[in-house]
């Protein structure tokens, strides 16, 4: 019956419930509750979600509008400005009202002189705006301190009665003297203009000496702080210019700064003052006359007519301008200076952080090596007496290294950031059951005959692909390590072909290329002064990154329960990306060995450093993997070897299918008795079959790609099993001879192929066991069958060297301690040859894969031999067997006068008939 009850109704009173219900249902009710409260969670968190959502869309309507009010303010606001100042511009002088237009003009009292003087301030506002119009401010402000003497020399003339009499005058001069403002705001406008000449310069501070009274030392900081205010607008303000733009620009002040300072206060050209200085001293001289003829007035008339007091007058006379000591010279470049590095560490900074891929740092210090340097840069130096400074190198080269720094880490913390992710999502497809592909039995890639295996044009002379698809195949690098490695490689491409560009300028643009040409030696020497550096940063970040990608590796993905997969899959996976990593991902490699040609790469120790730790942490991956595989081991072992107790042993388990050896000895009549017993001469069954199923498990995961220490670390389990599982066979003490014999055979077989000599502890295991086993062995048996028993051993190894190749540890070894190969000739007669005639070689100096026996068909053994030829065969049995007795230690005394016992090779390769 299905319980069901209603969460509204639940008494929260835990005594009552326990009272009242069931352990089961007050189950059923704590798993409604916990669903009721999951529900109530949900529903909670769309609400808050909704309405959330609506008040950022209220925030940012309301930051937009508050946005949109300021641009219409800031409109409205230049609008007004801009009316204004056209207002002033061509309305001043021409503004007269209605009533004093419509006062009569006393001309009975008015004087020639008076008249004349009046006209000259009438027309002195339009020159000026000619003037301003010309960017001549000095010349404006020489007629607006000629008119500042007329307007003296009418109060003078006319005396207190001037405004009563005369309110033109009064009038026209209150629009004269505004002028002082507005050349003065020119002025300085002028010298805040990005483009600035030598000429402009000195003609503004030549006008702010004669309207301020300012001197050669106020005149200099005053042009110092107004180009600084150029530039910091330039990099603050949202401007149309664009960072690479602004950047440049900004150099090219600061460089054209330094021979202005020159030029103005120094010296310029073939004069030995600053050219402020020769404007002043060229104007000294010249008196209110000289300024009226430049005024379209009648020469005659203002000669007859004007005060000799007016005509004759110097205005300027008396400014002076001294000048500058060179060590205040010194001291307000300095400052500059530092105001400069303060200046590009904060705001510089900031616009280069707005550039996110080093092609653009790279743009931008293209376009700033493309500056021309100033003419007689060096020698405005020498003015100052101060040794030459870089701008460039000193200022703003660090800061695009800095940047293209920031930029390499983040560029290659992405890389590896989706690596991660990648990898994450691998692990988790090859681990599903809907994966058709598994990473951990790899023979259905691997023995899969494509017809791309072997490109078509490797046969013409081109290039070898490092991914040709037969090469995947013998490393065991898979689609999907393949596909994990081409993605890492396509982001990693991009910024280091941009990042090759930036240090060595493979590809120089036509327009930049044509624009450098006018840059001069001073910026381009030291292009590349930060190669090593940004290189050495490069080598270090990717060197962090791949640390962290492999801790990750160990601490997620291979743990005992990994976050997302199979331990035993993820750890496969793990080791082969490790193993693939440097051969397949060669731009991961460009990054410890990058060099000019993109077909070389130079090899350094930091490349070799990071091949060997990925080296060994692929190996570390493989031991975690082997480690899995022990619980393999451990299963076979109970599935395929012998399970029964020590009373129900069966024998015909145990002893596999023996060899029948004919052997004779010599009685004591000299009469030669022949007799037949059976040797075993292969393998039992069940060990066979376990170690199939090892082998076959191995060969899921191509054991040849695997690193050797595992490799043997796992045979070293296997055979650490095996010897475990025949010496707790060795104590039951209801073994047979025969059965004894056969894991004699048994123990051998797997020490001779799985036991190398430099391992110790499994030898002393081997031995241990064997001097079990032979204990239960009569000693005449014993020295009888022990020379058969190597033999078979060593022949039995050889056939199921092939089969049982990947559990070899010491190929080498094993070669050499099997010697010589037998063979069987079709007739029947055993001969010992090194090269047998009928071995087919599969591949030539492979460990691997050694000669593989051809076998024939066996004869009918009852069939008697021809005369001579079995003549031929008993003596050279008789000589072999002599010869194998000599050579065995164990065989060396035979009990009871037993005469030598010849081995025979009659069974074919897959045992006999």
């Amino acid at each position: 019956m299905s319980f069901d009850y209603k969460i509204t109704d639940v008494d929260l009173d835990v005594k009552k419930l326990f009272e009242n219900h069931t352990i089961k249902e007050i189950e059923l009710i704590l798993k409604q509750v916990q669903q009721e409260l999951d529900r109530k969670k949900i529903e909670l968190r769309t609400l808050v979600g909704e309405r959330y959502r609506d008040l950022i869309e209220a925030a940012d309507t309301i930051s937009e509008m508050q946005q949109t009010s300021e641009e219409i303010v800031t409109k409205i606001v230049n609008v007004q400005e801009k009316f204004s100042d056209l207002h002033q511009q061509y309305l001043i002088g021409f503004n007269m009202d209605a009533q004093q237009r419509s006062i009569p003009k006393e001309t009975s009292d008015i004087s020639d002189s008076v008249v004349m003087q009046i006209k000259i301030l009438m027309d002195i506002p339009e020159q000026i705006w000619s003037a301003i119009d010309d960017k001549n401010f000095l010349l404006a402000t020489q007629l607006f301190l000629l008119a500042q003497h007329i307007n003296y020399s009418l109060t003078f003339e006319v005396g207190d009665d001037l405004p009563i009499k005369y309110p033109i005058v009064s009038k026209q001069w209150s629009i004269i003297n505004q002028f002082k403002n507005l050349i003065n705001t020119f002025c300085i406008e002028s010298l805040q203009s990005i483009e600035l000449s030598t000429e402009t310069a000195a003609n503004s501070l030549a006008a702010l000496s004669l309207l301020d009274g300012l001197n050669s030392c106020e005149l200099l900081n005053k042009l110092i702080f107004l180009r600084k205010q150029t530039i910091t607008s330039l990099i603050t303000s949202e401007s149309n210019y664009n960072v690479k733009n602004k950047i440049k620009l900004s150099l090219s002040i600061l460089m054209k700064t330094i021979p202005l300072i020159s030029h103005c206060f120094t010296k310029y050209g073939d004069f030995h003052s600053g050219l402020v200085s020769h404007y002043i001293d060229d104007i000294k001289q010249q008196d209110a006359i000289f300024l009226l003829c430049q005024l379209d007035l009648d020469e005659e008339l203002m000669n007859e007519f004007l005060p000799l007091t007016t005509k004759s007058y110097k205005p300027f006379k008396e400014y002076d301008l001294e000048k500058i000591p060179i060590d205040s010279i010194q001291e307000s470049v300095k400052t500059f200076f530092d105001w400069i590095k303060q200046i590009t560490l904060t705001e510089v900074k900031k616009l280069l952080n707005l550039i996110t891929s080093i092609k653009g740092v790279y743009s931008i210090r293209e376009e700033c090596l493309a500056v021309s340097v100033p003419e007689n840069w060096e020698h405005a130096w020498e003015t100052f007496s101060l040794p030459s400074s870089n701008f460039w190198l000193e200022f703003f080269q660090p800061l695009l290294t800095d940047r293209v720094k920031d930029i390499l880490n983040e560029k290659l913390s992405l890389c590896f950031d989706n690596l991660k992710t990648n990898a994450s999502k691998l692990f988790g497809e090859v681990t599903s059951d809907s994966c058709r592909y598994a990473e951990n039995d790899l023979r259905w890639y691997v023995w899969k005959d494509e017809p791309t295996d072997v490109p078509q044009n490797l046969m013409k002379g081109a290039n070898s692909d490092a991914k040709r698809p037969l090469l995947m195949k013998a490393r065991a690098f898979s689609p999907n390590l393949i596909k994990l490695c081409d993605s890492f490689e396509s982001d990693l491409s991009e910024f280091l072909s941009h990042l090759k560009q930036y240090l060595y300028e493979l590809e120089q643009p036509v327009k930049l290329k044509n624009d450098s040409l006018a840059a001069d030696i001073y910026l381009t020497t030291n292009k590349f002064c930060d190669r090593n550096e940004i290189q050495e940063y490069l080598q270090k970040t990717g060197t962090k990154c791949i640390e962290d990608f492999i801790v990750c590796l160990k601490h997620e993905f291979t743990i005992d329960n990994p976050r997302i997969g199979k331990q035993n899959v993820n750890a496969i996976v793990a080791a082969r990306f490790l193993q693939a990593l440097p051969t397949l991902c060669t731009h991961f490699k460009e990054c410890f060995t990058m060099s000019r040609s993109s077909s070389l790469t130079l090899s350094n120790a930091k490349w070799q450093e990071i091949c060997d730790k990925l080296k060994l942490e692929s190996a570390a991956m493989w031991s975690v993997w082997a480690k899995c595989f022990t619980k393999n081991i451990s299963h076979h072992r109970n599935v395929c070897l012998i399970k029964e107790t020590d009373n129900e042993l069966r024998i015909h388990v145990v002893i596999a299918d023996w060899e029948k050896v004919m052997i004779e000895e010599e009685a004591e009549e000299g009469k030669r008795i022949k007799s037949e017993i059976l040797v075993p001469h292969q393998p039992a069954v069940h060990l066979q079959k376990f170690l199939a199923s090892i082998c076959q498990d191995l060969n899921k995961i191509i054991p040849h790609t695997m690193p050797r220490a595992i490799l043997n670390e796992i045979i070293n389990n296997i055979a650490a099993e095996l010897l475990d599982y025949y010496d707790k066979l060795c104590v039951n003490p209801g073994i047979r001879q025969k059965q004894a014999m056969q894991i004699l055979f048994d123990v051998k077989y797997l020490s001779l192929l799985m036991v190398p000599r430099d391992s110790k502890l499994l030898a002393e295991k081997s031995n241990q066991v064997c001097s079990s086993i032979t204990s239960k062995i009569d000693p005449f048996d014993l020295d009888v069958f022990y020379p058969f028993i190597n033999a078979n051993v060593k022949k039995s190894v050889q056939r199921t060297l092939l089969i049982f190749g990947s559990l070899v540890p010491h190929m080498e070894q094993l070669h050499s301690v099997l010697g010589a190969k037998m063979s069987e000739h079709s007739e029947g007669v055993k001969l010992a040859v090194k090269d047998p005639p009928g071995v087919l070689a599969l591949c030539s100096g492979s460990p691997w894969f050694p000669p593989l026996a051809v076998t024939a068909p066996i004869k009918n053994p009852s069939a008697p031999l021809p005369a001579p030829l079995l003549e031929k065969s008993q003596q050279r049995r008789k000589q072999t067997g002599k010869e194998q007795a000599k050579s065995d230690s164990t065989g060396s005394t035979i009990k009871s006068g037993a005469a030598a016992f010849f081995g025979a090779m009659g069974s074919d390769w897959f045992g006999s008939s």
